[in-house]
């Protein structure tokens, strides 16, 4: 099983600080309920990002570390985001619950697959992601599907 660090919600977040000091090698324009979130991918050799009909995908070469550090950065720009257009739209943020649930782990395929949500208010926002562990036969990839309702 995979141990991500905890999640601390950032006023400003770390990719915003260090925005002049790395490159960005792409940005992801993604559909989520009705709003674009455009997510800045940093160059990084060693970590692959793409994006097919709003399903974010990381790969990499062998590197399992990176894979993660990216998905880290990537959750974070989302919570970030979806904290900017709560604001925007006029909800309370004082009463956010983040929350990452696992949901059902394939020992024998190397699967776990997870959800990460943000709530505020009546808005439930977040994705579903699919961590396919490095097994030696294949490279680690991280598939991630986001969402957006209101409840």
């Amino acid at each position: 099983m995979v141990t991500l660090q905890e999640l601390v919600i950032p006023q400003i977040p770390s990719w915003v600080k260090e925005k002049d000091k790395r490159v960005i090698s792409k940005t992801l324009e993604i559909p989520i309920g009705g709003t674009i979130f455009y997510f800045d991918i940093p160059e990084n050799p060693l970590v692959y990002v793409s994006e097919t009909r709003g399903v974010i995908y990381i790969n990499g070469s062998s590197y399992w570390d990176s894979e993660l550090a990216m998905f880290k950065d990537l959750r974070d720009e989302f919570v970030y985001e979806v904290l900017e257009l709560a604001k925007t739209i006029g909800k309370d943020i004082s009463n956010v619950k983040i929350d990452d649930v696992l949901l059902e782990t394939d020992n024998k395929k190397h699967v776990e697959k997870r959800k990460f949500y943000i709530k505020i208010d009546n808005i439930d926002a977040g994705f579903y992601y699919n961590l396919y562990l490095p097994d030696g036969i294949r490279n680690g990839i991280i598939e991630i599907i986001p969402y957006y309702k209101q409840v």
